[in-house]
Order: C-alpha cells, then sequence, then structure tokens
C-alpha cells in the first residue's frame, strides 16, 4: 500500500482543517484537549460554586515569563524538526539526481543491444533506493527489490545493511565490465563518484534517523507545557469566569498541537501521513532510470511513481 502525504489547496481552508482533524496525530490532540478540558472544567467549578479558595488571585508575572519561554521553546522545537524534514527530502532529492545521472552515463556507454547489463544496473540503481527506504523504516523483508543475476533476494535478508550490498553488487558487475574490455578506464572513473553518492546519501538519511532529538529536551517541552496549562486557569479564572474553559481549551490544542507536529515530522522517513512519501520516490527513481536505459515498464508500475500525495479541496 503506497503511503499518503497531504498537500492541501490554500483555497479551501475548512475541508483541510476538517481533513486534518482525522489523522491519528489528530486524534492524540483532541485526546489531549479533553484532559484539559475535563481539568479545567473542575477547577472553574470548584473555584465559583463551591471551595471559593481565591486561587484566581494567583500573581500573574511568573505565568508570563513561563509563557514567553515556553513559546521561544516551542519554535526552536518546531524549526529543528522542520529542519530534519526539509533536509531528508533534499538526500532524496540528491538521491534521484545521482540515480538519474548513473542511469544516463550508462546507457551512453553499454551497446544499445546489450540488456542484459542494462537490465542490471536498471534493477540495482532501483533496488537501492527501496533498500535505502525499507532500512529507513526498519523493514526486514526486503521490499520492493528485484532480483539479480548476482544476490538473491533470500540472501538480502541475511545482510544488516542492504543499500551496501547493492552497490557492492553494482561495483562488481563494474570492474567485470573493465577486465573483460567492455569499459574503459576512464569510463569506470567517471562512474565511480555517482555509485559513491549512493552511499554518501543513505549515510545523511542515516544519520538523521538515527539522531533524535535528546529525550530530556522532548521532555522538558512537555513538562513545561504542562505546568503552563496547569497554571493558566487560575490567572483568568477571575476575569473569564465560566469562559476560562474554552480559553484554555484552544491555548491546549495550540500548545499540544506544536508538539505533536514537531514530533511527527522529525521523524521524516516514517509511515504517518505527513511524512517523505518514499514509496513514491522510490518507484520514480525505478520508472526514470528504466525509461533512461530504454527498458519497458508495466503500466501498473508507472503509475506508482505518481505523486502520492491526499488532495485536500
Amino acid at each position: 500500500m503506497v503511503r499518503r502525504m497531504i498537500l492541501y489547496r490554500k483555497e479551501d481552508w475548512w475541508r483541510a482543517i476538517w481533513y486534518f482533524h482525522t489523522g491519528k496525530t489528530a486524534r492524540s490532540l483532541l485526546k489531549g484537549v479533553a484532559i484539559a478540558g475535563v481539568y479545567v472544567s473542575l477547577i472553574a467549578v470548584a473555584e465559583l460554586r463551591f471551595l471559593d479558595l481565591k486561587l484566581s488571585r494567583t500573581p500573574t508575572e511568573y505565568f508570563s515569563a513561563l509563557g514567553i519561554l515556553l513559546s521561544l521553546l516551542l519554535v526552536f522545537r518546531t524549526n529543528t524538526a522542520y529542519d530534519r524534514f526539509y533536509e531528508g527530502r533534499r538526500a532524496w532529492g540528491t538521491l534521484i539526481n545521482t540515480s538519474r545521472n548513473l542511469a544516463v552515463l550508462l546507457s551512453a556507454i553499454l551497446p544499445t543491444d546489450d540488456r542484459d547489463n542494462r537490465l542490471f544496473f536498471a534493477k540495482s540503481i532501483a533496488n537501492f533506493a527501496f533498500a535505502l527506504r525499507n532500512t529507513l523504516r526498519n523493514q526486514t523483508v526486503p521490499d520492493g527489490l528485484e532480483s539479480l543475476n548476482g544476490l538473491p533476494n533470500d540472501l538480502l535478508g541475511l545482510i544488516d545493511h542492504r543499500p551496501s550490498a547493492v552497490v557492492t553488487e553494482m561495483r562488481m558487475r563494474l570492474e567485470a565490465l573493465v577486465q573483460a574490455g567492455r569499459l574503459s578506464e576512464v569510463q569506470s572513473i567517471n562512474l565511480n563518484p555517482h555509485v559513491g553518492e549512493l552511499l554518501n546519501v543513505a549515510g545523511i538519511c542515516e544519520r538523521i534517523k538515527n539522531t533524535p532529538i535528546p529525550f530530556s529536551y522532548s521532555f522538558f517541552i512537555k513538562f513545561l507545557i504542562m505546568v503552563y496549562i496547569i497554571i493558566l486557569p487560575f490567572t483568568i479564572l477571575e476575569e473569564y469566569g465560566y469562559l476560562t474553559i474554552p480559553v484554555v481549551m484552544i491555548t491546549s490544542y495550540m500548545l499540544i498541537g506544536l508538539e505533536m507536529i514537531g514530533e511527527e515530522i522529525e521523524e521524516p522517513f516514517g509511515l504517518e501521513r505527513n511524512d517523505l512519501p518514499l514509496d513514491q520516490l522510490s518507484n520514480l527513481i525505478r520508472v526514470n532510470v528504466h525509461d533512461i536505459l530504454y527498458l519497458h515498464l508495466p503500466f501498473e508500475d508507472k503509475q506508482a511513481a505518481k505523486p502520492a500525495y491526499t488532495i485536500v479541496t
């Protein structure tokens, strides 16, 4: 199943807002807002109807300073998460360009009637994209990889780092062509940087994946949001009365929502709807390299390379 990324049209906000709230992240957000609503309702009823503990006279200076600190942390948190998302997309953009350039060089070097080698390299380049996708998503089954004349897919399942195995096969085939005199040393030298760039892209993606935002930092932001929401009713209850309930719920929606959005996009290679569409990008590479090497692909495979976006209109 192709994972779909959300893309909304700016002309219709209301439908985009509705669609956003059907996702898993939004459901968790609404659950947090509901808990905050129950809490502030209990505080409001207890203070205004029964206990009259004068909690509404809580000094606001500390609360104002806390709000400024929280806003700065949330801005930094969101920017950091988006930087990781954008860097992941740039890495896959580099992978697409490198795959095309490598396929163009191979298409110019290999004879047009050399179908075996053309098919081998087309499958290998596409296999690298799918192997990298599987590695980034911790998928143990070599999904999407096509069988080659060398290493069968059942053996790929036994290799820890499959992108390296795919590149190794490509280099071994290139060296065999050089030894057979079907590829010159100069041509091999021209191809090597593009082959090496594949693993450079893998390294960038793995660095993003394996370097999460520190737990203590994320925990501190969550704790500060909780403290802010706990204190907020006491600072506005005297002035707003029962309107404190919707005010606190709206504030909770914004604060918790920003934190959850940051959590979702800080892991750009996952399976959430707002993560990168790695299935579509991998299939795009497969279609491109087969076309460049003059190899036919079924219509279904080409359709899988279409942008996997859910258009909210």
